[in-house]
């Protein structure tokens, strides 16, 4: 802002973080983070055990894929899809409502899971559809608009009519919980169904198409035709295809559609290694840090996907599956989230600005702006924690994964508190200090 006077312009700069309606998303997100770290570090111990249909274990799982990646997807997409579609919109007051629906629904799905209330959760499913389906609405309205096709918006497309659809098969799961009109679902068949919408068809094509938009401009390539963005929506989709059509048909189509995620991941994790071996910049970045472990994650995943779809896993499937979805939720999908958060949100400025202290003009100047040195400790938790726990599963030690646990919990009180808590302060300073006057342009 300038103040202008007879005699010279005076700058000034907000005395506060700025706030929009998407960013409520993202903080509430990242100031609930330690919250839902503590209900994974509850129910860490119980997986190794077999015991993943556990009310404690399912408030958790839901906490993390609803209370903390969903959430961050949602605020991020509201100011990322109009900028990839190439479509000028600012969030409008429907985000607010939004984001009112999908945290009350949030917080009834999770008590209603810990005190085994059906009402609470078909209520909590309730208003997180409802607030999904409005998300849905507006992004259909900005995809109606759009002034070019890049090739993450397919992705990113077919990510959203996954996120309708397993909003949708979760709430006719609860209800039929309650009524028990359709037995099926009582049965293996509606987890199935659920988990390949959710973790394939929602994290797996969002976080790769996104991941096609954004890494080009972190790491400068400019030729992307040694990329293959087009095999890997092709395998995603026939994954998601086959894991949900041979829930109803046939194991054979279950089995199909494992090889083809795996296939796609092989493919993806290939396109990462380009990514990061392009990224030269010789300042220390934690975003490139967490893309490397990310590329070993997707190698194991991918690996693990194939070789159970081919039947070739030692024994126990079921779990190997639960490792494979511990490691996937808290590692894959949680390392791609707090990697992209020293980058692509407002959360990072605002570490320096209002924790640190430094002004705008100063940031740019730091020998490594993306290497907080506060941000190496969460970074090393979190990126042990998803391994560790999927460790325990394999090794049977309730030990382990409650070691893994605590890495989650810890690697999430530091991240929240270096990117959100360590700010707040100075919100509470407002009205009591005058704006601090910036350096002259």
């Amino acid at each position: 802002m300038m103040a202008s006077s007879p005699q010279a312009p005076v700058w000034v700069r907000p005395d506060r973080p700025i706030m929009t309606r998407a960013n409520l998303f993202l903080a509430a997100a990242i100031l609930g983070f330690p919250v839902v770290a503590a209900f994974v570090a509850v129910a860490a111990p119980r997986l190794p055990l077999l015991q993943h249909r556990s009310m404690p274990v399912l408030a958790a799982n839901h906490l993390v894929t609803l209370g903390w990646a969903t959430t961050v997807a949602l605020g991020a997409l509201q100011q990322l899809l109009p900028a990839a579609a190439g479509v000028r919109r600012d969030p409008s007051a429907v985000v607010t409502l939004q984001f009112v629906l999908h945290m009350l629904g949030v917080i009834l799905l999770t008590t209603g899971f810990w005190t085994r209330k059906t009402s609470l959760l078909i209520a909590g499913g309730t208003a997180i559809a409802v607030g999904i389906f409005t998300f849905a609405a507006l992004a259909a309205s900005i995809l109606r608009q759009r002034t070019r096709w890049l090739p993450g918006l397919r992705f990113v497309t077919a990510a959203i009519v996954c996120l309708v659809s397993v909003a949708a098969w979760g709430l006719v799961l609860v209800l039929n919980w309650r009524l028990v009109f359709w037995r099926t679902l009582l049965l293996p068949t509606g987890l199935e169904v659920h988990l390949g919408l959710g973790l394939l068809g929602w994290f797996g094509l969002l976080i790769t198409g996104v991941s096609y938009y954004l890494l080009p401009r972190f790491s400068g390539i400019r030729d992307l035709s040694a990329l293959r963005p087009g095999v890997v929506f092709a395998g995603l989709t026939a994954a998601v295809t086959g894991i949900v059509l041979g829930a109803f048909l046939s194991p054979l189509l279950v089995r199909a559609g494992l090889v083809a995620a795996g296939m796609a991941g092989l493919v993806y994790a290939a396109d990462l290694r380009r990514f990061v071996r392009a990224w030269r910049s010789d300042a220390w970045d934690i975003t490139r840090a967490h893309w490397r472990i990310i590329v070993v994650e997707t190698l194991l995943l991918s690996v693990g996907a194939g070789l159970g779809g081919l039947g070739l896993l030692p024994s126990d499937t079921t779990r190997w599956l639960i490792a494979g979805v511990s490691l996937f939720l808290l590692g894959w999908v949680t390392l791609a989230i707090t990697g992209q958060a020293y980058k692509v949100t407002p959360f990072l400025m605002w570490y320096y600005r209002y924790r640190v202290g430094l002004t705008p003009f100063e940031v740019p100047r730091l020998e490594a702006p993306y290497w907080p040195r506060a941000g190496v400790a969460p970074f090393a938790l979190l990126a042990s924690a998803g391994p560790l726990i999927a460790l325990g599963v394999l090794v049977r030690s309730p030990v382990i994964s409650a070691v893994g646990g605590a890495a989650f919990l810890a690697g999430a009180c530091l991240f929240s508190f270096v990117l959100g808590y360590s700010w707040l302060p100075r919100l509470w300073t407002i009205g009591r200090r005058p704006p601090s006057p910036a350096e002259p342009r």
